[in-house]
């Protein structure tokens, strides 16, 4: 059964994310978002500090899902070209904002430099959410608009473009959590968990009857081996179910506990 979940999608921006100097700790956060509010993440990208790459992975994302978070490439460097990457793919001007210019002046006071200000230019349309304090960037793109090489958008879409600082992103997401209306609603979405201890290769008969019995629950398997007291390493297998109705998320996990020795159960040690 195709999900039903509103979609969304992140665009990770920085070669140092991808030349291994940084670890990623946005997408994993905004996955965590994500589901908790019933958004399904269809796909996170990855692309380094250039245009034609932020602008065609941006273009694309945007033609899948209504709801795309951008995070890196907004600070004064030479390397944060994400806003002028986004008004390139949008078709629309660079402008200077005058909230955030005032902000920014507010900020640097004596040191407010053009560089510095350089932060203020956004992508015509930009709207500044979360104030007063430093705001959330949100553009809001409609359905029909033409960015080549695509065709027309085929659905009204919003992107935040957000920072690449990890406090900094948490704190402009939990800013956006604080507004009614801003993020999509939060649904029910429910997660359960078993553990085993049988094999992939031995569960997957009675995974598959589960996974046919209840096409509505997201199902996942996921091994992992642990030595016992003797050193000898031991799978156990986390198995996950999830969907938005509770009773018939737990139905699935105890329809393959049912289906399961006893013996083959772990407990959950939280991993």
């Amino acid at each position: 059964m195709p999900d039903s979940r509103a979609k969304a999608a992140i665009l990770l921006i920085g070669n140092e994310l991808l030349s291994g100097k940084i670890r990623d700790e946005n997408g994993w956060y905004l996955t965590q978002v994500c589901r908790r509010r019933g958004l399904a993440v269809r796909e996170i990208a990855v692309v380094p500090d250039e245009h034609e790459a932020i602008g065609a992975a941006l273009l694309r994302l945007v033609h899948g899902v209504p709801l795309v978070f951008t995070s890196g490439g907004v600070g004064p460097t030479h390397d944060d070209v994400t806003m002028e990457a986004i008004a390139r793919a949008t078709n629309r001007e660079l402008v200077r904002d005058p909230q955030m210019d005032a902000l920014l002046r507010d900020h640097y006071q004596e040191r407010a430099t053009e560089t510095a200000l350089r932060m203020a230019d956004v992508p015509a349309g930009t709207k500044l959410r979360a104030l007063p304090g430093w705001p959330v960037m949100r553009l809001d793109l409609a359905r029909g608009e033409r960015f080549e090489p695509h065709p027309p958008l085929p659905h009204d879409a919003r992107l935040y473009i957000l920072p690449g600082i990890p406090p900094l992103l948490r704190a402009k997401i939990e800013s956006l959590e604080g507004l009614e209306d801003e993020l999509p609603r939060a649904r029910d979405w429910v997660l359960v968990a078993l553990h085993t201890s049988r094999d992939e290769s031995q569960l997957a008969p009675s995974l598959d009857a589960v996974v046919a019995a209840f096409p509505d629950i997201e199902i996942g398997s996921y091994p992992r081996w642990d030595p016992d007291e003797t050193g000898r390493l031991r799978v156990r297998v986390k198995v996950t179910f999830e969907g938005a109705d509770p009773a018939r998320t737990q139905a699935a996990c105890d329809a393959l506990t049912q289906a399961l020795d006893p013996a083959d159960l772990l407990e959950d040690r939280g991993g």
